[in-house]
């Protein structure tokens, strides 16, 4: 059972091709998509090794990073951290006014609203409900005149003209969201660009308005193309945003809930290790003595589970208690929540720096660079 929940977006700053590692269509190399939808997805699987990646590098604590995110091999307990795959909030196209607009449908703010909900926010703007209006194919719902055509009411983005309709939705709809992307001049301006599209216009458009590049092999023992080794590959365009769930439990060793509990106790206490052994030994012993024969039972299970915390599972146990990431939340020391946060968001001086992941490879040529933001729902935060 997970204890805390967080969302992860990624706001693509170069291009990014997380490879579908298959092709039926006339691109050598697509990227990844949905199955039921065709929209685009960055699998979970690539997100957690990049970030756990940084967390290596970052942190140079391999004991740390494989308490949070798991052994390599994943044989001996498992990791704390689930990160779903990421879906795509807004995909950016080409307009004939404002240069791009992001645009969104319903189905994907209702899918997003219901993945907020999941994690125990409320899709609400000062209070009040955020309406996702439905929109009909040859309409598109803005929040200003900023996308439209000089007088007209139009707005054209790709080669299509949609009649346009500013929506005050979309508006509060932008508000909203500012809140959990990563932050630059271009998603402090969201409501100039934002644009509700219906559902099988956003599917085209994630369909057909992709880069697709076509490149060359070279020849590493001559140093020049290699014959007949022309491939296409497909890209999601930069200014892509996308979104993920987190959910943190506590960290595996092996033993009970009822003798970690008490650890915990102990751990949001401030009793050093050595403390919290020693009291939890004298509650065992306190069980022993007792009349109670289902205390005498408790105890007999404590015992044998206490037992157990010993050689590589007691300095597992140790270190993560003594450096603060001993448990997913806690509201007196630092927490696997906390670790994760100031991973992904840095704080320099008073100001907070999104961390810069690079997803999908191909770093010599500077694709698949996202901005990277952990917004968490501690304190009813929303």
């Amino acid at each position: 059972m997970y204890k805390k929940s967080a969302l992860l977006t990624f706001y693509a700053e170069t291009p990014i091709h997380m490879g579908a590692g298959q092709s039926v269509s006339y691109v050598d190399l697509p990227i990844q998509r949905e199955r039921h939808t065709s929209f685009p997805v960055l699998w979970a699987s690539g997100i957690k090794g990049v970030i756990r990646d940084l967390a290596l590098r970052e942190w140079n604590d391999k004991d740390k990073v494989e308490i949070i995110f798991g052994p390599q091999d994943g044989s001996d307990f498992a990791s704390c951290i689930s990160i779903t795959d990421a879906k795509i909030l807004l995909y950016p196209v080409r307009s004939v006014k404002g240069v791009f607009a992001w645009i969104t449908c319903p189905f994907v703010l209702k899918r997003f609203k219901e993945d907020l909900k999941a994690v125990g926010v409320e899709f609400k703007h000062n209070n009040q409900e955020i309406q996702i209006p439905d929109v009909s194919d040859d309409k598109v719902f803005i929040a200003n005149d900023n996308l439209k055509i000089q007088g007209q009411n139009n707005v054209a983005l790709e080669e299509f003209v949609f009649g346009a309709e500013v929506k005050d939705e979309v508006n509060k709809l932008a508000e909203k969201l500012m809140k959990f992307i990563p932050q630059n001049d271009l998603t402090n301006n969201l409501a100039n660009h934002l644009a509700i599209v219906s559902n099988n216009v956003f599917k085209d458009f994630v369909n057909y308005a992709v880069e697709i590049r076509t490149r060359i092999r070279i020849d590493q023992a001559l140093g020049t193309v290699k014959s007949g080794a022309l491939f296409s590959e497909e890209l999601i365009p930069s200014e892509s945003i996308f979104y993920s769930l987190v959910f943190i439990t506590d960290p595996y060793f092996g033993i009970e809930k009822e003798l970690y509990d008490r650890f915990l106790k102990a751990y949001d206490s401030e009793v050093n290790w050595d403390g919290a052994k020693e009291q939890i030994k004298n509650e065992i012993e306190n069980l022993k003595q007792s009349q109670n024969k289902e205390d005498k039972e408790k105890a007999s299970k404590l015992e044998e589970e206490f037992n157990k915390i010993k050689d590589k599972v007691e300095e597992r146990m140790k270190k993560a208690y003594e450096n603060d990431y001993f448990v997913a939340h806690s509201e007196n020391k630092n927490s696997i929540i906390k670790e994760f946060e100031n991973l992904l968001n840095q704080k320099i001086g008073n100001e907070v720096k999104n961390s810069l992941l690079q997803l999908g490879g191909d770093e010599t040529i500077g694709k698949g660079y996202v901005s990277v933001k952990f917004y968490s729902f501690q304190g009813g935060q929303q």
